[in-house]
């Protein structure tokens, strides 16, 4: 494959808006010892993105400027300074937090955190099961280690997260339920969940007692799912919104904090299952390119179905 001098990429220069966001031409990165450089198919746009260049994580997660956002993408390796890989293999990559990220061109991905992509499975389905899927998998499936006769509630059943932590939860043998707003009742059922439309229902008294509560949303949810758990219940979480502080309302409860790290085998276990028709990644809403603030736009609103992600070409 043919290696251009330059690329495009959507970067930030400063904190802020959409406004904020740049598209630059910039030179092509080298790949160093255990890295990819990947021509980028699809990259996605996830809230720490936006969240990122609000400036609402410079305290924890300071970024020097110009900065590439997007952890996660899918495209075809180019160049390779790792043994796992090859040119020419197509490949799903999350980032580095802190590097330049996948909404770009052409992208540097360590192959730590990088998996081939089955045949069967599309560039813009793969990446459902990067930063997404993985932000599923550890909690319910490591943390949780849920499993048949268990009761399970997922908060935002449609969202990246959410869609495939209802389907994880399911092919595991757990009770799936799952909160959506009331235009997306009919998406989350077809996962395999029981809808709680959270505008019109109380999801404590819809769907508690649970074995497990798998909150992604955070504030007022967090506190409230406590009252939906069995005693001797589990509520992992994950460190998407402010999260009340205080002591715990229930002390017969476990509260666990997720922590999400992204590796070769957690994305290769779940394109495996994406490749035996198990898992779906659900392909949301597609921008161009070109229109990159449009992605952000969307997914700023916290009412995204699925994956929202930008398409190279």
């Amino acid at each position: 494959m043919a290696r251009p001098a330059t690329m495009r990429a959507w970067r930030v220069h400063e904190y802020g808006g959409a406004d904020k966001l740049r598209l630059d031409t910039m030179p092509l990165p080298e790949p160093a010892s255990g890295q990819l450089l990947v021509k980028v198919a699809v990259a996605s746009v996830n809230p720490i993105d936006w969240k990122t260049r609000e400036g609402h994580l410079a305290r924890a997660l300071p970024i020097a400027f110009p900065r590439v956002l997007g952890r996660d993408c899918a495209g075809t390796v180019v160049e390779t300074g790792s043994e796992q890989f090859e040119a020419g293999d197509r490949v799903l990559c999350v980032g580095e937090a802190g590097k330049d990220g996948g909404q770009s061109e052409y992208a540097i991905m360590p192959a730590a955190s990088s998996a081939r992509i089955p045949a069967s499975v599309s560039f813009e389905e793969s990446i459902a099961f990067g930063i997404a899927g993985t932000s599923a998998w550890i909690p319910l499936v490591e943390t949780a280690n849920i499993g048949p006769g268990m009761r399970v509630l997922v908060h935002a059943g449609a969202g990246g997260v959410g869609s495939v932590a209802v389907q994880l939860a399911r092919h595991f043998g757990a009770e799936v339920l799952a909160t959506c707003g009331t235009g997306n009742l009919a998406f989350v059922r077809t996962l395999g969940a029981r809808a709680i439309d959270y505008t019109r229902e109380d999801f404590v008294q819809a769907a508690g007692p649970c074995d497990v509560v798998f909150d992604t949303v955070g504030g007022e949810v967090h506190r409230r799912s406590y009252a939906a758990l069995k005693p001797g219940g589990l509520l992992v979480y994950l460190n998407a919104s402010p999260i009340p502080k205080g002591p715990a309302p229930r002390q017969d409860v476990r509260v666990v904090l997720a922590q999400i790290k992204t590796t070769t085998e957690r994305l290769e276990r779940q394109l495996e299952l994406a490749a035996r028709g198990i898992l779906k990644g659900q392909v949301g809403a597609v921008f161009p390119f070109e229109e990159a603030r449009k992605a952000y736009d969307l997914v700023r609103t916290g009412h995204a179905r699925g994956k929202v992600m930008i398409r190279m070409g």
